[in-house]
């Protein structure tokens, strides 16, 4: 019987595996494109909810579709999830929800209504544009809401939505954040017990399997790791482009670090907090949309102050160092590095930013700065003992 870690590995390494299983036993599936869609009200539809999305192995292929039909500038990861749905790779989705919380999943979204408009492809899933905006004030709350309220309306087309189902995905959803939340503990205090490598797979699993079976994993996992040996080595915080691989974290904790946080919904920010169910469904719903508005990591979420909470509360509790990931293709986390760069100096810690993309590997020249950024770290923190 494989252990809890290898289940976890394994579904994170077959993303469309449980996905394709579902269909084929005859339950519907609902594809996204990121955090910000609400997974409960999916779920509560009696649908399987499945984020779509390349593996590292899928984008070293030819996209041909891409080649012909999107710019080379466009988002590696969303280049490929447009490659793959042309490829006709979830062509046997019910519905596949796009938010318009980044300029990337807008774009996909326009790019494939053209496809179907000009009759390009038959390989589109029927789409639905969730247009949920982070700009925190009461307009944007009041067209929130609504906007939730079509997307349960769209859902309803697939299966009803009840108080009581409402109710069981709520809970199903609490125990896999409950779970996650578990495993950042494990991260945490002077030495984690667990690697940023290992949190990258086991919270990104979430998103591929069984919410059920993730939490019963996931907190199988957390137990074995009481037993584990502590890692004294520098704690890196990681902010920018969200990852989608471990590659980053692989080359950071080769060289003798460990990744105990990202500002990133793939892994430290996937933990969000409770939501409470009510008897009735409109108040459930309602909880449901305050959590995603408020709490959802998006690179909308206006004003400055508020995107930059969680980042500044997690430097405040204590890390060696940060690195700012901002590859060449970023066009939105680069404009908060100058300010949050002003604020980890103003408190004396150090930063290192990496401009290239990890998921191709990293030059030795960019490879070197971070063995020299780990080891003036590891110099430090051998000194405060």
């Amino acid at each position: 019987m494989p252990g809890a870690l290898e289940v976890l590995r394994w579904h994170y390494q077959h993303r469309a595996a449980e996905a394709l299983a579902r269909h084929k036993a005859g339950v519907p599936v609902v594809g996204y494109t990121s955090n910000t869609v609400t997974w409960e009200l999916i779920r509560a539809a009696g649908c399987f909810p499945v984020l779509i999305g390349p593996d590292l192995e899928t984008l070293a292929r030819p996209t041909p579709h891409a080649d012909r039909l999107v710019e080379p500038v466009f988002d590696p990861r969303f280049r490929g999830i447009f490659e793959e749905i042309l490829s006709g790779a979830w062509s046997f989705l019910d519905l596949l929800i796009i938010p318009r919380t980044s300029e990337p999943e807008y774009k996909l979204y326009l790019y494939l209504r053209e496809v179907e408009r000009q009759k390009l492809s038959a390989a589109i899933p029927p789409l639905h544009l969730y247009d949920l905006l982070h700009t925190q004030n009461p307009v944007s709350r009041r067209y929130g809401l609504e906007r939730t309220k079509d997307l349960l309306v769209r859902l309803e087309r697939i299966g009803p939505v009840s108080s009581k189902s409402l109710a069981v995905s709520v809970a199903e959803s609490n125990r896999a954040r409950a779970a996650l939340r578990k495993l950042q503990h494990q991260r945490t205090g002077r030495a984690p017990r667990l690697s940023g490598t290992n949190a990258m797979v086991i919270s990104g699993a979430s998103y591929f399997m069984d919410r059920a079976a993730f939490a019963k994993a996931t907190e199988s996992a957390c137990r074995q790791l009481r037993s584990a040996k502590p890692l004294r080595r520098p704690r890196l915080l990681i902010k920018g482009t969200p990852l989608h691989h471990s590659k980053l974290h692989e080359a950071l904790e080769a060289r003798g670090a460990v990744v105990v946080a990202e500002d990133d919904w793939w892994a430290s920010r996937a933990a969000n907090g409770k939501i409470s169910a009510a008897r009735k469904a409109s108040t459930t719903l309602r909880a449901i949309f305050s959590d995603y508005y408020r709490n959802a990591p998006s690179p909308r979420v206006s004003p400055a102050a508020h995107a930059d909470r969680w980042f500044r509360k997690t430097v405040r509790q204590g890390i060696d160092g940060v690195v700012f990931y901002l590859p060449p293709d970023d066009d939105i986390y680069g404009w908060d590095y100058p300010r949050l760069r002003d604020f980890v100096a103003a408190r004396k810690i150090p930063s290192l930013l990496i401009r290239e993309d990890a998921a191709g590997g990293l030059t030795p020249k960019v490879a070197a700065e971070i063995e020299s950024f780990i080891a003036s770290l590891a110099r430090s923190r051998h000194a405060r003992r």
